[in-house]
């Protein structure tokens, strides 16, 4: 049955992108959200191969040159559009994101822009900067991908047997996941693995291998019923499993650096595969209409939903950020999206530059907007100076020389509880939130070892810890920040106090806008129940409905912030004095 249509795909494109806009908009709200861009490549291997594969069979060869140009009609103009209208924006009304945002665009203009990010050393993860352009890493993907599979396969089909070609896409798609395997390390960033087109090859491969072994424009609407019950059971698997993962898995989920990706894009497969069958329920549960018409606009809905929430959120405090304003970012997205789709994405997809030719008020349209921005923002961006902002948070490491070690019992009757406390020589390990307090804490607390690196979680924390071993004694004092960069478990935290077992520890509870945050912070809550010498200072409790104490990223501190955190520390350690035995 040939087929040009697939609504059930359009259906998994709706479910994918549905996904990724909550996770973008809040990450508490779908932890997995972001699985929806692996769905996406696994799509894409799906149908570019199909399509190629069956233009081979048909005519002997592949027109390469022909599959470029109307990939770069059906994806370019889109994204270019989005791209202007972005720099318009920023220089107009937001221009202290103009300097990144150059090298941005050089990077997404030329599809590279994931390849950029590990240079610059972004987080997908753990930036909170505004950086609107940032998803544009998985389109890079797809495109880089679209440059070399084509010749490939093509060199392949000429040669070689399709069950020799399938068999070589297995074995690459396996050591894609095995790169990503052997580069995983808990407590590195994982922007390497992450956006790395290698490491990300998995998927679109097991999409490619698909296409060779059920393609859609085959399949026979008159299947054996029993074949179809079987293929629906499956796809009804696939699709729990996958929206089970998305709604648990978090981006510390070491599964799925693991080979999870790899398996989760299996059962991906399993739900495309009773997607596109003629007679499935699947192929008509994933092909009603809502699903279809979101997943008609899935691209523009992409291309929109991340510059508009980034540049929205900007102006408040992240994890704190009114439900008005996540309802004003999808209302504004969707209309960006259909305003693209019909000015657009449709009219060069259909006609190319043809639009400049077609006699329509539509057309007409399309054409004044595409000359005006495409005149307007180059000028723009030659007169308006793009300055380097100035960072408003330290982001070097601290480190005090270590004084001797006095004690934290009173030596003389007469000494206050005061005078005991700023005379004390804790230990302070911890992030950039530590970073921030540094010169407040030392007007309290003269005589504190600080130790605070940006990005620290407590895998490095680990580390940090083994050279501090002269504090872990009755008297020492050490007080750790370590839940604002990353989940861990019992075993880490564990292994952590054990090496302060006999000092009394102090952990300061996290704010954070990610989903790991209320499990960080039961995790310390759980080590104090656990251990005597544990103890818990709850800035999380403290700056609740405190907006002015953070920076607009939700973690790092304003002046009013760093005060209150510092006093928060010293009434701590007042209260452990005066309570204690």
């Amino acid at each position: 049955m040939n087929r040009k249509y697939l609504p059930g795909l359009d259906g998994i494109r709706a479910i994918a992108v549905i996904a990724i806009i909550i996770f973008h908009l809040n990450p508490k709200w779908l932890p997995g959200g972001f699985l929806g861009v692996d769905t996406f490549f696994v799509i894409s291997g799906y149908l570019i191969a199909m399509l190629l594969i069956n233009e081979y069979e048909k005519t002997g060869t592949i027109n390469i040159l022909q599959f470029w140009i109307r990939r770069m009609k059906r994806l370019f103009p889109p994204v270019l559009f989005m791209i202007l209208i972005v720099i318009q924006y920023i220089i107009f009304f937001d221009q202290s994101l103009l300097y990144q945002l150059k090298k941005d665009v050089i990077a997404a203009l030329l599809y590279i822009s994931n390849w950029w990010y590990i240079f610059d050393g972004l987080s997908y993860f753990e930036s909170f900067e505004a950086r609107p352009l940032e998803h544009l890493w998985s389109l890079a993907i797809e495109e880089q991908f679209y440059l070399l599979f084509p010749l490939t396969l093509m060199l392949l089909l000429n040669k070689w047997s399709k069950k020799k070609i399938l068999l070589l896409f297995f074995v690459v798609s396996i050591l894609s996941a095995i790169l990503m395997l052997t580069l995983y390390d808990p407590a590195a960033n994982v922007s390497r693995i992450y956006f790395g087109t290698d490491t990300r090859l998995q998927t679109l491969l097991l999409g490619v291998m698909c296409a060779f072994i059920w393609p859609a424009f085959k399949l026979k609407q008159d299947a054996p019923r029993i074949l179809v019950v079987i293929i629906d059971f499956l796809g009804f698997i696939g699709l729990i499993v996958l929206m089970y993962s998305i709604y648990k898995l978090n981006e510390h989920s070491a599964f799925l650096f693991n080979g999870g990706f790899y398996i989760l894009g299996i059962f991906t497969l399993l739900i495309i595969m009773a997607a596109v069958h003629p007679s499935s329920i699947m192929s008509k549960l994933l092909g009603i209409k809502p699903l279809t018409v979101i997943g008609k606009y899935s691209y523009s809905l992409y291309l929109w939903h991340y510059p508009v929430i980034v540049l929205m959120q900007k102006h408040f405090v992240q994890g704190q950020i009114p439900i008005y304003i996540h309802i004003s970012s999808v209302m504004l997205t969707i209309v960006l999206a259909v305003l693209s789709y019909k000015l657009i994405e449709r009219p060069y997809r259909l006609n190319g530059f043809k639009v400049f030719t077609i006699m329509s008020i539509k057309y007409f349209i399309t054409v004044i907007v595409t000359l005006y921005l495409c005149i307007s923002t180059p000028y723009l961006l030659s007169v308006v100076k793009a300055e380097q902002p100035q960072m408003h948070h330290e982001i070097t490491k601290t480190l005090s020389n270590i004084p001797d070690i006095k004690r934290i019992s009173p030596l003389t009757p007469d000494e206050t509880t005061e005078q005991l406390v700023k005379n004390a020589t804790p230990l302070l390990i911890g992030d950039s939130v530590l970073v921030d307090i540094n010169n407040q804490l030392k007007e309290v607390l003269p005589n504190a070892t600080v130790d605070g690196e940006v990005g620290r979680n407590i895998y490095k924390a680990l580390n940090v810890a083994d050279k501090y071993h002269s504090f872990n004694h009755k008297d020492g004092v050490v007080i750790l920040f370590i839940g604002t960069n990353g989940d861990f478990e019992d075993v880490q935290m564990n292994i952590l106090l054990s090496k302060f077992d006999k000092a009394q520890v102090f952990l300061v509870t996290s704010r954070v806008p990610k989903d790991y945050e209320a499990h960080v912070n039961e995790e310390m809550y759980k080590a104090a129940r656990l251990y005597k010498n544990v103890h818990i200072i709850d800035w999380y409790e403290t700056s609740q409905g405190h907006t002015e104490y953070f920076a607009p990223d939700g973690i790092h501190l304003e002046y009013p912030g760093s005060k209150r955190m510092v006093s928060l520390i010293y009434e701590a350690l007042i209260n452990f004095e005066e309570n204690r035995e």
